[in-house]
């Protein structure tokens, strides 16, 4: 059976420059034999990404058909202390 996922978000955390991230996301993809039709830009950094997440988790289409997995911040805190 064949499932299609469309993906509206940010990747947060991310270690790697634009470039670097599609060049692993791309390889993750192939290695899963799968695709990906759509575009992605690099965040500036005049963008408030925690603002724009708030925004998505108030949005009633996210909430009715959207699925969040959001990083937990504490978990990190913890784990270095």
């Amino acid at each position: 059976m064949r499932f299609d996922i469309r993906l509206d978000g940010y990747i947060v955390n991310c270690d790697k420059d634009h470039d670097e991230f599609l060049a692993a996301f791309t390889e993750w993809l192939e290695s899963n034999g799968w695709g990906y039709a759509g575009m992605s830009l690099p965040v500036t950094e005049e963008e408030d990404i925690e603002a724009e997440i708030e925004n998505m988790l108030k949005n009633d289409h996210y909430k009715k058909w959207g699925t969040f997995s959001l990083p937990d911040d504490d978990e990190e805190e913890e784990e270095s202390e």
